[in-house]
């Protein structure tokens, strides 16, 4: 508590501290000038970047959104595509002749021939497949040949790894479509169907659509770097699979939202994704954008913000180095030379080669004071110090306890006469304090209305001293103010909370409490925002005990070993004075007596 007493003594000794006129100036130049163009700066560059990646995001969504309805696009043709197979009835009359006349070859060559004319160049389809149900083992497929040529790696793995899969599906898709993704391929799945049998499905089209073809769209995005396709949540096609992620948290927002974009980190990627129902299913889209590439402009705007605060620097030391020259130096030299007329030093000269006029005069002037002022020193110098003298023992002789007091109440009637009612509270709790401190009646005990009262006075004071800086709270039972306890234990304690226990000048916060305790025992806390440190809690311990040098304590310290003391005294061992900390790092003082004064009194 001493410690930060001495510390918060500190810090007000440096606040009223002289200020240093270079550095005065040093803060005027920035806080005047650099720093309010700094932030306007700043300000404007954080509008047209914020209005840049607001612009960034909507062109990224909307060219994703145009690119996504060129896919389904694309899409749908290949479904319009499937549809042909069972609208124009080529394969379905194909397949009626070989049930009846058997000739296989027929069958395969009218079936390869419609297949070549309706997918052989479609760009959107690498791969066309027909598996007939009651001969799967049998092939039955077209490449494409144009510009993204399917393969026989294609064909290859379609009869080894997706057939079974794709029948398996096949067998509740019933008249409908749907796509199947299997190791990065997408096919396109449809039944053909016979009208003469009941719509029994007596074959299974299969169109492995082209990622490439797809995908391609989505390059004129600005920034683009790789895209993806989601299909139900599982990765469908994708330039670059290694890039691409579907987090949990993105697909919980695509369940309340069609569009996402994640912006990531300042040099990440961007992501945009778009959610779309297709095929009694859900797609995913989702864009890798490169932020360099969007960003460009704002990044380079930041750039020249920077550019713009370096060439501030040269401007601010020029800046500084003239007023070190020419006013901070010459005041320093005269500063120098009044301490040394305050030191004694008087008719001291300082060099005179100022080459501006204002400060030749100054130095002038000084000059010529400081002669005069040893001329005429050995002269007044013994009258002054008789006549203060004089001075001090004409108010040593009237100044005493019941005078002052008798005159703070003629103080306080004049102040309220004209009004001012602030100066008079004061001057009522300072006549309070001092009645109280005089204690004519010469009694030890008086009750907790009269202790608080004393205690109030006080933080009138210094409520008045700090104003909105200092808050305090009382919680008082008043079922206990007509409860006799010793005089003067409550101030002090308060006062040293004041002075040691926080620091008043940011903000302090105390709250007293007084209440009656379960087991009949009478309780003053006195709780202030304060951090009680181990050096704090020795230190208190040590002024608490009962061996210590008390020469070298403060008034304050002492204060609160006389409580402690005075309570032990009285009430017993048991009572007396308690300071800890709570929870909230606070430190509570806590008065600890009993509600029956001793009949010793």
């Amino acid at each position: 508590m001493m410690e930060t007493r001495g510390f918060t003594e500190r810090i007000r000794e440096k606040l009223n501290r002289r200020k240093s006129l270079r550095w005065s100036m040093v803060r005027r130049l920035l806080f005047g000038w650099l720093f309010p163009l700094f932030m306007l700066t700043f300000i404007i560059l954080f509008f047209v970047a914020a209005n840049g990646h607001e612009q960034v995001e909507q062109t990224i969504m909307t060219s994703l959104e145009k690119s996504t309805e060129i896919m389904c696009m694309q899409i749908k043709d290949c479904e319009t595509a499937s549809k042909n197979a069972s609208y124009m009835h080529v394969i379905s009359e194909c397949y009626q002749s070989y049930l009846a006349d058997e000739n296989k070859e027929k069958f395969r060559k009218g079936v390869v021939n419609f297949l070549e004319q309706q997918y052989q160049y479609n760009d959107n389809c690498r791969t066309a497949e027909l598996i007939v149900l009651n001969d799967p083992a049998e092939r039955y497929y077209v490449m494409n040949v144009s510009r993204n040529k399917g393969t026989y790696r294609d064909i290859e793995f379609f009869y080894r790894t997706a057939q079974d899969r794709i029948l398996q599906i096949a067998q509740d898709l019933d008249t409908g479509m749907t796509l199947v993704g299997i190791e990065d391929r997408v096919y396109m799945v449809r039944n053909l169907v016979n009208a003469n049998a009941k719509f029994k499905p007596y074959a299974v089209l299969v169109l492995e659509l082209n990622p490439s073809s797809l995908l391609e769209s989505y390059a004129g995005i600005w920034g683009y770097e790789s895209a993806a396709v989601y299909w139900n949540g599982e990765l469908m096609m994708a330039q670059h699979k290694e890039e691409q992620y579907l987090s949990e948290q993105v697909k919980e927002q695509l369940e309340k939202q069609e569009e996402v974009i994640v912006q990531g980190g300042r040099w990440e990627s961007i992501h945009a994704y778009r959610r779309l129902p297709l095929y009694g299913g859900t797609m995913i889209v989702a864009v890798c954008v490169d932020k360099k590439v969007t960003h460009a402009g704002i990044t380079s705007l930041e750039a020249l913000f920077v550019i713009m605060i370096l060439f501030m620097i040269p401007l601010v030391i020029q800046m500084m180095r003239f007023f070190h020259q020419k006013v901070t130096r010459p005041l320093r030299q005269l500063a120098a030379a009044s301490n040394e007329v305050r030191e004694g030093n008087l008719g001291i000269q300082v060099e005179n080669t100022e080459d501006n006029e204002e400060f030749y005069q100054m130095k002038d002037s000084f000059n010529h004071m400081s002669q005069r002022l040893k001329n005429q020193f050995d002269r007044i110098y013994l009258e002054e110090i008789a006549l203060r003298d004089a001075k001090i023992m004409a108010l040593q002789s009237q100044i005493n306890p019941h005078f002052l007091n008798n005159t703070l109440e003629i103080i306080n009637w004049e102040a309220r006469l004209n009004g001012n009612y602030k100066v008079s509270g004061m001057i009522e709790a300072l006549s309070t304090m001092l009645g109280e401190t005089m204690n004519r009646k010469e009694q030890q005990f008086h009750t907790v209305a009269e202790e608080m009262a004393y205690a109030d006075a006080y933080l009138y004071i210094i409520s008045q001293r700090f104003g909105a800086k200092f808050q305090c709270t009382q919680k008082i039972d008043e079922k206990l103010l007509d409860v006799q306890v010793p005089r003067l234990i409550v101030q002090p304690i308060v006062e040293n909370a004041v002075e040691h226990g926080m620091d008043i000048t940011k903000r302090g916060q105390l709250e007293i409490r007084l209440f009656q305790r379960e087991d009949g025992y009478l309780c003053i806390e006195v709780e202030d925002n304060g951090h009680l440190t181990k050096e704090d809690r020795d230190k208190i311990d040590r002024l608490l005990s009962q061996d210590i040098e008390l020469s070298g304590e403060k008034r304050v310290s002492l204060g609160i070993r006389n409580v402690d003391q005075r309570l032990k005294m009285i009430y017993g061992s048991d009572c007396g004075l308690f300071i800890t900390g709570n929870d909230q790092e606070h430190t509570v003082s806590t008065i600890l007596l009993k509600t029956h004064a001793p009949t010793e009194q």
